[in-house]
């Protein structure tokens, strides 16, 4: 289980970029505030945690087509009882919607972004909000559909062609971010101070 106290350190020690963001990591410090279990789904709002998961260079991104909502996403999805953290539930979803079993930490385990954002209702369940913390993750492995059920297939994209194939805002800037960490960690500075001539 999650530890509130622990979460809400690791969100303290997050630096928000832009306008939306900085809305997000209000309404998640809020949630944790308010909410007696802001990880169990039998509330409306609640805790997720999704991966950006990379090649080591930051070329290419996987990302799964959502069967209910018709949209390309970064997996993701609900903490369960056993995750320790909000790092595991991302890790645990990318290998369950991709197939992808070898999965490394990037940028330092930390959070790579944050994103709130409503869910539609189903037959089974009503409207409720995503309170989403993500995560950057790498592989040089390639992805089967692993989750049937929910996702009718997996792909790599190049930053530009997951622009092209329509993916929201929130996770172009994910997607952007983690383009720069990767890369900067692929080309480190020389010495001197100055990158690769």
């Amino acid at each position: 289980m999650i530890a509130v106290p622990a979460l809400r350190k690791e969100l303290c020690d997050y630096k928000p970029s832009g306008e939306e963001e900085h809305k997000s990591f209000g309404a998640i410090l809020e949630l944790l505030r308010r909410a007696e279990d802001p990880f169990t789904r039998d509330h409306t709002d609640h805790i997720t945690g999704s991966a950006v998961v990379a090649r080591p260079d930051g070329s290419a991104f996987l990302l799964v087509f959502h069967r209910r909502l018709e949209r390309w996403l970064q997996p993701g999805g609900h903490v369960e009882p056993e995750d320790m953290s909000a790092r595991e539930t991302a890790l645990r979803e990318a290998r369950e919607e991709t197939g992808v079993t070898a999965l490394d930490l990037a940028n330092g385990g930390r959070i790579l972004d944050l994103d709130v954002h409503p869910i539609p209702a189903t037959k089974k369940r009503p409207a409720h909000v995503h309170y989403d913390l993500l995560y950057l993750l790498t592989t040089r492995e390639d992805a089967t559909v692993a989750e049937p059920a929910e996702i009718d297939k997996v792909a790599w994209f190049s930053l530009e062609e997951a622009l092209a194939a329509g993916v929201d805002r929130s996770l172009e800037r994910a997607l952007r971010k983690a383009r720069s960490v990767l890369s900067a960690s692929s080309n480190p500075p020389s010495p001197s101070g100055r990158g690769p001539g």
